[in-house]
């Protein structure tokens, strides 16, 4: 049996981008598309690899994933509620010009063993703002990179692609200019 911590929406984006022969799968409640999808994956012998959101290259490697809980929904909201709250005291201790003395910190050690600790929840934007923010305190060398899993990282690149501006450029053609009068 796989792990209840994947819900409906998540199967049915892991049949569509398999491509795993489940006909219809929006229209099944989630016992009805669990059931379907451990006889699919017990009857074919391969699936296509996905390198961009899972990182799952095999059969093996999506019943694995399955078995596990979903690393989105690890998290429960009381837990979710207090990193963002961690996550904010440094954001405020960054916007306030890295000064430890007004910020809710007593040590920066303290401030960077909860950077470090909630580091591994990249997925929540809070937790990225705070490591790119502390990443340019001028009082410490040390770099603290958020963990992001393959499908956000990908959603981040194409949020990047779709916001970028184009930028007009003036072009200046030579030749004869006419100006008249009347």
């Amino acid at each position: 049996m796989y792990h209840k911590s994947h819900s409906r929406k998540d199967l049915i984006d892991i049949i569509k981008l398999f491509k795993l022969p489940i006909e219809d799968p929006d229209d099944h409640n989630k016992k009805v598309l669990t059931q379907k999808l451990i006889t699919c994956l017990d009857t074919i012998d391969t699936i296509e690899p996905d390198k961009d959101y899972y990182g799952i290259l095999s059969l093996n490697d999506l019943k694995e994933y399955l078995l596990k809980p979903n690393q989105k929904k690890v998290l429960s909201i009381k837990d979710k509620n207090e990193i963002m709250t961690t996550a904010k005291l440094i954001i405020q201790y960054c916007k306030g010009g890295y000064v430890i003395d007004i910020s809710y910190f007593s040590t920066m050690d303290q401030i960077y063993v909860e950077a470090r600790r909630i580091s591994q929840f990249g997925d929540i934007p809070s937790v990225r703002r705070m490591c790119y923010l502390l990443n340019q305190n001028p009082h410490s060398q040390e770099r603290i990179y958020p963990v992001i899993s393959k499908k956000v990282q990908k959603q981040l690149e194409i949020k990047a692609l779709t916001s970028k501006k184009v930028h007009n450029i003036l072009t200046v053609k030579k030749g004869p200019v006419t100006v008249k009068f009347d």
